[in-house]
């Protein structure tokens, strides 16, 4: 089996793998999160689209292929984190956080996003707790919606 990765300048990558066997598997990652599969069954022949999958469901399936034991959600909660997002968000040093603690700088008060970790150059303080200082250079792994997100922007303005 052989990969073959391709930058697609202003749409994402595309990831082709060729199968000993014959038949082609084309992954198209686009920049807006999308991920479009492709097959061919012959190299003379044309591709034929198989599925769309998002973010959260391409994890799912890689999970299955990769052999990781998940414990499924109950029917009841099936979307309960469908529109949680993780950023990595990076501390200026004019930021009005920098000197405080994750606490003090009111963070999951005021704009609902979680600070999951803080990496600060080699190291990383992993499930950080309201007494941890943040400093600027610190880049926070943080997770919460789209709109929580962009309040936490508004916050470090």
């Amino acid at each position: 089996m052989r990969v073959y990765e391709t930058e697609l300048p202003g749409v994402g990558r595309r990831y082709a793998v060729s199968f000993p066997d014959g038949g082609r598997l084309t992954v198209l990652l686009g920049n807006d999160g999308s991920r479009e599969t492709y097959w061919r069954a012959d190299e003379d022949g044309d591709s034929e689209r198989l599925f769309s999958l998002t973010e959260g469901q391409a994890r799912k399936l890689a999970e299955i292929y990769d052999g990781t034991y998940f414990e499924p959600a109950p029917d009841d909660i099936d979307h309960a984190l469908e529109d949680a997002r993780i950023r990595w968000v990076e501390v200026g040093p004019d930021d009005p956080v920098v000197g405080r603690t994750l606490g003090e700088s009111a963070i999951r008060s005021e704009t609902g996003v979680l600070v999951l970790a803080v990496q600060r150059g080699e190291q990383t303080i992993s499930s950080p707790d309201a007494q941890t200082h943040v400093e600027a250079g610190d880049v926070l792994v943080t997770v919460g919606t789209d709109e929580a997100h962009a309040k936490l922007s508004a916050h470090l303005d």
